[in-house]
């Protein structure tokens, strides 16, 4: 049996004075996530290993200036971004957002 579908933020926006990814999920619950630690945790199989699973990329990787350049939406799952230092390839899925999001909440 399939779960329960996770359901995409009502707004994305980029926070340049902030430096950060801000996530609105609902009038209450709001998110933020920097820039470098976003790239530095792209999922895609260049800044991780298919195989191993070792990721080959990490945040003291990304440049401490890092930015998207450009989001989109992929279907209702997922937003692709395209960061300034021209990395494109990564779909950041909400429940990895959340994810992220929820690691900085307890930290």
């Amino acid at each position: 049996m399939l779960g329960e579908l996770m359901h995409g933020p009502d707004q994305i926006q980029a926070d340049w004075n902030r430096g950060t990814l801000r996530l609105t999920w609902s009038a209450i619950e709001v998110q933020e996530i920097p820039f470098r630690l976003l790239r530095g945790l792209c999922p895609c199989a260049v800044c991780v290993n298919e195989l191993t699973g070792e990721r080959t990329f990490g945040v003291s990787d990304a440049a401490e200036d890092v930015r998207p350049e450009g989001m989109e939406l992929v279907g209702n799952y997922a937003v692709k971004i395209s960061w300034s230092d021209r990395h494109q390839t990564g779909l950041y899925t909400w429940e990895y957002l959340r994810k992220i999001a929820g690691t900085l909440s307890k930290g």
